[in-house]
């Protein structure tokens, strides 16, 4: 495998797994932030807040994931050139 092909490869697995990473654990803190409002309705200021704190620190992960792909996408050759190495330098 070229390196082109293992760096495209890496770059598009890289952001797609990390999206559904991100997507599961929102939605398991949004389930455990309801569970707990449910067992007691007067802390839900306080889970409400903890939740909102909890759910921007991981939306940082995948910004940072991102901002990884944008960068690792300017290191990729042009799709034309690595046809043209791959079939042999026609």
């Amino acid at each position: 495998m070229s390196y082109e092909a293992a760096l495209a490869l890496g770059v598009s697995l890289g952001v797609s797994i990390s999206t559904i990473v991100t997507s599961l654990s929102m939605g398991k803190a949004a389930a455990a932030a309801m569970e707990a409002i449910a067992r007691q309705p007067d802390a839900a200021g306080n889970i409400r807040t903890l939740l909102l704190i909890t759910l921007a620190l991981i939306e940082a992960l995948v910004l940072y994931c991102l901002l990884v792909f944008i960068l690792l996408q300017g290191k990729l050759a042009p799709v034309a050139e690595v046809v043209k190495i791959t079939a042999g330098g026609m």
